[in-house]
């Protein structure tokens, strides 16, 4: 079957990838102007939201969500979602209509076009091979928490081999939400991989589809103290991952 279906899946992730350039040239002049000042990021934010849809329906990807009453309001908190393809933030942007900020990992600064996002200072590109960077962008993160604004945060770091099998989460997202005590929003996006996986051009699933997306009940961080990091970080990983395991088995 998989040599029946290796064609479709080649010629698809040839269109997707000719689509999002192509898209994204195009959305870039506008981008460019509204990332250029940071009065302009909130209607810059808008902007992308409307290119995440835009960029989701063109490749044939429909979002079903579950738990959308689960999303807090008017109050700083953190986003922690699962990484299992390069379609994660679209689905987010999609569904959060609040105006958030995304980390990063610093290697995206090198992506032609796609920077800007980050480089533009409307996002937060995170050093972890750089202990004075780590700080730097921590400190950017207790910025916009100040600022009350939620914060996006991927625990992974990057999109594991093996997903949809979680990879080791790093202690970061915990440990600002810790410190600046604010909750935590875990999100599922169980079906990711499947839509367009992390592999070759002649290897991996992609196909158009469903996102399914699950917003969980926020965890809170009240009363907690650092001590209590690795309880809640394996709390915020059985969460995220139980709708995984009921769907995969993982």
């Amino acid at each position: 079957m998989k040599y029946i279906l290796f064609p479709f899946k080649f010629l698809y992730k040839i269109y997707f990838l000719l689509y999002f350039v192509l898209t994204l040239v195009l959305f870039f002049p506008i981008f460019k102007y509204f990332l250029s000042k940071k009065e302009r990021f909130p209607t810059a934010f808008k902007i992308i939201r409307v290119y995440s849809k835009v960029w989701l329906w063109g490749s044939g990807i429909y979002l079903r969500v579950k738990g959308k009453e689960n999303i807090l309001r008017d109050q700083p908190f953190l986003i922690c979602s699962n990484h299992s393809s390069f379609l994660d933030p679209a689905p987010l942007y999609a569904i959060f209509d609040q105006y958030f900020v995304f980390t990063g990992k610093k290697e995206i600064e090198k992506w032609p076009l796609f920077h800007i996002f980050y480089t533009s200072g409307m996002n937060i590109l995170v050093d972890r091979n750089s202990r004075v960077g780590a700080l730097k962008s921590f400190k950017a993160m207790m910025d916009v928490v100040n600022e009350g604004l939620p914060l996006v945060i991927l625990p992974e770091g990057t999109i594991p081999p093996n997903a949809p099998q979680l990879g080791e989460f790093k202690s970061g997202a915990v440990s600002i939400a810790i410190k600046m005590g604010i909750p935590i929003l875990p999100v599922t996006q169980t079906t990711n991989w499947r839509r367009l996986q992390r592999s070759s051009l002649f290897k991996g699933n992609a196909c158009p589809g469903v996102a399914e997306v699950v917003i969980h009940p926020p965890i809170s961080t009240e009363g907690l103290t650092k001590a209590d990091t690795e309880t809640l970080q394996a709390k915020l990983h059985d969460v995220i991952n139980q709708p995984l395991h009921e769907k995969y088995g993982v």
